[in-house]
């Protein structure tokens, strides 16, 4: 089966035993595509083309700024920017084309489909070949999830012995565990699912609790306990974002 491909990056982002499975998986994934990005794939015809229609996010522009690889993000950008002067010179073309009162129309008429300027500037707004990448490797991640779930022991075991998921991640699996497992197979799961994850929130929330008391000059000289970087696990938890120092 494909999902069995992807058994060991799960199993070891298992291990890393980090606040979120799928949190730890969409880091590594994310930096894989742009380090893929940014090598040679850069000069391959096949993803230059794509590169070339949809570009990337903001996010992503700004982290692939960051890698250095100035150069490559310049062809990258160099390539994309041709293509939409050239799209919209064409659409703009035929708009400017109409009669007066067509495009009069077009930019007031309310409730109805833009015009194709507009469509295709959206287009680029929210498309990104990045993220694309990302949530094509993801689904699969998840396939291998309630794949193994169901095949291994062991997994469930490492599952069991986690710190839970993110809440985004965590309401992802509850939705695609109804779809994706039996009436009395999708049961079993949320009671394991559930105290595991409410279990985790608690000991995370004293935590922070924790981390809050060692501002007060009274707790200064007490240990730390688990709580020195209480603060980005929480962001993590909440939110889905991997904060760094």
């Amino acid at each position: 089966m494909k999902e069995q491909l992807y058994t060991i990056p799960v199993n070891e982002a298992i291990d890393k035993n980090e606040e979120c499975l799928f949190c730890t998986l969409n880091k590594k994934v994310e930096e894989d595509i742009l380090n893929y990005i940014l090598g040679p794939s850069y000069m391959e015809e096949d993803i230059r083309s794509e590169t070339d229609k949809i570009g990337f996010c903001k996010k992503h522009y700004s982290q692939m700024y960051k890698a250095q690889n100035r150069l490559g993000v310049a062809l990258i950008l160099s390539t994309h920017m041709k293509n939409i002067r050239q799209n919209l010179n064409e659409i703009f073309k035929d708009e400017l084309n109409e009669t007066n009162h067509t495009i009069k129309k077009n930019l007031f008429r309310k409730n109805e489909e833009q015009t194709k300027s507009v469509e295709y500037i959206s287009e680029i707004e929210n498309s990104c070949y990045a993220c694309k990448r990302m949530e094509s490797r993801m689904n699969s991640y998840i396939d291998t999830f309630f794949y193994l779930w169901k095949k291994e022991d062991d997994f469930r075991e490492k599952i069991l012995n986690s710190k839970g998921f993110c809440l985004e991640h965590f309401n992802m699996i509850i939705k695609e565990g109804k779809k994706k497992l039996s009436s009395d197979k999708y049961k079993d799961f949320l009671t394991v699912l559930v105290p595991l994850e409410l279990k985790n929130l608690d000991l995370l929330q004293e935590d922070i609790d924790w981390f809050i008391q060692k501002f007060d000059y009274r707790f200064k000289d007490e240990p730390w306990k688990n709580s020195k970087d209480a603060l980005q696990r929480t962001i993590l938890k909440v939110s889905s974002e991997n904060v760094e120092e």
